[in-house]
């Protein structure tokens, strides 16, 4: 490297990360490789940003080593093509073209690994970034939103699907949620409810909230039908020791309770819970047994 101000621009325009695995100064060592090698006492046409790409430690020895490949790289340059959003004119992980003609700028990394087979773009920091700086913003909105609706339910939606790249150290979304101190249940619950506005085409007006979207959604037809039922589960039964949500909201679930036997419980659960099935008025165990019923109301949800 000869240009100290070449390597700063280059760290700068790849977030100070490697553009390979994603590694930052906080895990390792960031360097700054020539693509096009400056040869024999340097070359000062190549030793440009452009010619430069950010890579940790063990990427960057990869590399000399020819364990892989920098085959391509270009972090962005004009082209003049057709793009369709599954043709193979472009292969950009960047945007979804649809039908559009003109020119636009492709960012492009190849990788070639030891057998110099591609890496999948998907497994290049270059290619998740964009999803990872998206998810970054989503959560920040997220830690400031005052009302659960419908643009908060897509900023959910849409980071699902980015949460691998925003926060590689969560297991699901609800682990990402949580992580952050998010309310996790129900902005889950938020998402869901826009999946579903796109599976049944019900229009989810911009401001409404989601409770209210519920309502529109069960006057269209598309409501959920799935059953609840209160059941009484006596102190050291087969089903003590399970976690399902406690409710005691009704003055009539109160009244329940309020004459239950010491060490008795009353759970709101759905039909799935434990293999149970509710049938006529009643609810069965898996063995095909009744189960002790105080107060069965099939509903829709809420």
């Amino acid at each position: 490297m000869r240009s100290q101000a070449v390597r700063e621009e280059a760290l700068r325009l790849d977030g100070r990360r490697c553009q390979i695995c994603g590694a930052t100064s906080d895990t390792g060592v960031i360097e700054v490789h020539h693509v096009e090698a400056l040869g024999m006492g340097g070359s000062d046409e190549r030793d440009t940003a452009e010619n430069c790409i950010t890579l940790c430690g063990a990427c960057h020895v990869k590399v000399e080593n020819g364990d892989l490949v920098i085959a391509e790289w270009d972090r962005g340059h004009v082209v003049d093509a057709a793009f369709t959003k599954d043709g193979e004119d472009v292969d950009s992980v960047f945007e979804e073209w649809d039908g559009f003609r003109g020119t636009a700028t492709i960012p492009t990394l190849e990788v070639l690994d030891v057998e110099r087979r591609k890496i999948p773009h998907d497994q290049l920091w270059f290619y998740r970034r964009k999803d990872a700086e998206e998810g970054e913003q989503i959560l920040s909105e997220l830690s400031r939103f005052t009302q659960l609706d419908k643009t908060i339910a897509e900023r959910v939606h849409r980071l699902g699907e980015v949460v691998k790249s925003a926060d590689p150290d969560a297991r699901s979304l609800r682990e990402c949620l949580a992580s952050h101190g998010l309310l996790a249940s129900q902005l889950l619950a938020a998402a869901r409810l826009y999946a579903k506005s796109l599976e049944t085409h019900v229009v989810w007006p911009d401001g409404m909230s989601v409770s209210d979207y519920r309502g529109l959604l069960r006057d269209s037809g598309h409501g959920s039908t799935r059953e609840y039922f209160y059941v009484m589960i006596p102190a050291r039964s087969w089903l003590t020791g399970a976690r399902p949500e406690v409710y005691y909201r009704t003055a009539h679930e109160q009244a329940l309770r309020d004459t239950m036997e010491m060490g008795a419980r009353l759970y709101k659960i759905g039909k799935t819970v434990w293999g149970l099935r509710a049938e006529g008025g009643e609810l069965y165990a898996p063995d095909g047994s009744t189960v002790d019923v105080i107060h069965f109301v099939p509903k829709e949800s809420k």
